[in-house]
């Protein structure tokens, strides 16, 4: 008979595999982002919309219909702030934005089952630990670091002021934020995933909710400042 320290095992490999080969989703999404023209971004971005909305309002929830309209809402100004990004700061804006939402929900699950310990948000997303918070702001912060002088040399002298620091944590912060925020919505309406498109991440908002806060707060500094 397998011990339950076994199973756990077993489990947390598997998982750990699913995990990495649906993080790994942000390669192609670069790919994309350098390969496509302007007008093929934005018509896949709005398809991805189409696809999020559909999750949204999918038959399988029921009620619920006002809290469901303000997340539709907010992936709207998401996306929509993705595109904004791309057509003033090109594809290195977006590759900046996607690498540290991804680095930051990476970090944020492998140093959490490594190290678990306190809860961060427990009411809220019961699964996430400070050090898996500490460990996606770290993880982040170094991809960031690695990648800067692509976007020196390749982004104007004025656009170099968002790879500051404070404006680099503050993205981090609102991709923590996004998840949270996510996963609150969806403990409100009652589901795990908001589907299974991607295996062992759920669906295209579960995979972009953090993307999408970030591209928010990217495009909020841009206009106020």
């Amino acid at each position: 008979m397998v011990s339950e320290a076994v199973r756990e095992k077993i489990f947390f490999n598997y998982d750990l595999l699913k995990r990495i080969l649906s993080g790994f989703l942000f390669a192609p999404m670069i790919a994309l982002v350098l390969l496509l023209s302007e007008g093929n971004f934005r018509v896949l971005c709005w398809l991805a919309y189409l696809v999020i909305a559909f999750e949204i309002f999918s038959p399988k929830v029921k009620g619920h219909y006002f809290l469901r309209s303000l997340a539709l809402i907010f992936c709207f100004f998401g996306m929509k702030s993705f595109i904004y990004c791309r057509q003033f700061f090109g594809p290195m804006g977006c590759i900046l934005l996607i690498c540290i939402s991804s680095f930051t929900d990476m970090g944020g699950y492998f140093f959490g089952r490594m190290f678990k310990g306190p809860k961060l948000c427990p009411k809220i997303s019961p699964n996430k630990t400070w050090s898996g918070f500490f460990g996606g702001v770290f993880l982040a912060n170094l991809c960031v670091f690695f990648i800067k002088d692509m976007f020196f040399s390749s982004l104007s002298d004025n656009s170099v002021f968002y790879l500051r620091f404070w404006a680099v944590e503050l993205l981090i912060l609102s991709a923590v934020f996004g998840d949270l925020l996510e996963s609150s919505f969806k403990r409100h309406i009652g589901v795990k995933d908001m589907s299974k498109l991607f295996p062992g991440h759920g669906g295209l908002l579960d995979r972009l909710d953090s993307l999408l806060a970030v591209s928010i707060v990217f495009a909020l500094i841009d206009i106020f400042l």
